[in-house]
């Protein structure tokens, strides 16, 4: 659930010892986390703290069974978790009531994630408020507590870094943090922001849609990719492929968001891949003509549940979510139109010379040994030499891009003088 828990505990421990602890007490410990998702009317507080300093501040021994469970212990650490945790206002308590706890095996140590949700007293607003915790921090001195942002949407924090706050530890138990006024803009156009850079990042996502626009300027014919199919043919294909894509994975991200449609995230990631696989076959030679808005729409669920585990993972309250969707959605459309206007002048220019041929088949060809790259590294979970170097090159896909853009121009302007000449 905190995929960098064990990495941001170790800098915090290297942290607490360089600065916050006396050279006499200095020691590297297992430190703890706490996530906070601000919503409209309360906040979530995702609190993960190693089970062998649970133990050593409770004075128990706590069995983890197989399935992960620690039996009767879920209750008394949830206890002593929530005894130690206080939201307040101005002197006024807050309402917090317990969530579920989950053990998380790190090859052989544990660690206990606990979930409290909090809501202010009537007429306080939840964006501003002191955080008192003091969980095995009151037993252990040098244990070190870090605060974290996830998630505060009407404050424009969305993104997949969570934001620092602050430290806690024995003699600095308090936190206030105050994060404003707050809008629903600040949201909205965060999840612009974000639907931008996951789709431009997303090299797997844009892949898929940039084979699928490769046979776009030319016809289907005898099984084959032939003549040019002219402006408006190629402009009806492009705008059915678009917004098909776009139909499916919007139907898909706010079913994963709102109803929690899900897969696994390995046959997912299997599934983008294929679809790619599939694109860059259909782009060689053509399998599904006149139908690539199906196959969009089809596939485009498939990379829609990719989109809905990003947007789900944000605790946002329902109204927030429809937003954020909306806004993610919009930046991904935006990035997805940027594409298409820097790609397809210089196909729809090159479809019209014989050299559009080659140009189609090294593109496929690429799009193939991608999704086969990242087929194999998906399906067995381990990383390959060939799909790291691809996800490096695609980094520099704008110069890519450009390179296409002026040799598709070069070949315009020497066809032209050709025929000038004729």
């Amino acid at each position: 659930m905190m995929g960098s828990f064990r990495l941001v505990r170790l800098i915090a421990a290297l942290f607490a010892t360089l600065f916050l602890v006396s050279p006499a007490t200095a020691h590297l410990t297992p430190n703890s986390e706490i996530q906070l998702e601000i919503g409209q009317r309360d906040v979530v507080a995702e609190v993960a703290i190693p089970l062998s300093e649970v133990e050593y501040a409770m004075g128990k021994r706590f069995t983890v069974a197989a399935d992960g469970s620690v039996g009767a212990g879920a209750a008394q650490i949830m206890a002593y978790v929530g005894d130690r945790l206080a939201l307040s206002t101005s002197g006024a308590r807050w309402r917090i009531v317990p969530g579920g706890l989950t053990m998380i095996d790190n090859g052989g140590s544990y660690d206990v994630h606990l979930r409290f949700r909090a809501t202010p007293p009537p007429g306080r607003s939840p964006r501003r408020f002191d955080l008192d915790y003091r969980a095995v921090i009151d037993v252990v001195p040098s244990h070190f507590v870090l605060v974290l942002l996830r998630s505060d949407y009407a404050g424009g924090a969305i993104s997949h870094e969570p934001e620092l706050l602050g430290g806690l530890r024995s003699k600095t138990t308090v936190l206030h943090v105050d994060r404003g006024s707050g809008s629903a803009w600040n949201g909205f156009i965060s999840s612009i922001g974000l639907g931008m850079q996951h789709i431009a990042e997303g090299h797997d996502h844009l892949l898929f849609l940039l084979a699928l626009l490769l046979p776009a300027p030319v016809i289907a014919a005898a099984g084959r990719w032939t003549g040019y199919a002219g402006v408006r043919g190629a402009a009806r294909k492009l705008v059915r492929i678009v917004t098909a894509f776009t139909v499916g994975h919007s139907v898909t991200l706010i079913g994963g968001a709102f109803f929690g449609w899900q897969l696994p995230a390995q046959p997912v990631e299997v599934l983008i891949a294929l679809s790619i696989l599939v694109s860059a076959a259909h782009a060689f030679r053509p399998i599904f003509p006149g139908r690539e808005a199906l196959v969009a729409a089809g596939f485009g669920l498939i990379h829609g549940l990719a989109f809905a585990t990003l947007v789900g993972n944000y605790g946002l309250d329902p109204w927030q979510k429809a937003q954020s969707i909306l806004g993610f959605n919009l930046g991904i459309e935006l990035v997805q139109l940027l594409v298409v206007a820097c790609v397809m002048p210089a196909l729809m220019l090159l479809a019209r010379a014989r050299a559009y041929a080659p140009v189609r088949l090294a593109g496929a060809g690429f799009a193939a040994i991608a999704a086969t790259a990242w087929l194999i590294e998906r399906l067995f979970g381990t990383s390959n030499i060939l799909a790291s170097a691809i996800d490096s090159m695609l980094v520099h896909a704008p110069w890519l891009i450009l390179a296409l853009t002026l040799a598709a121009v070069g070949v315009f302007w020497a066809r032209r003088r050709v025929l000038a000449t004729v």
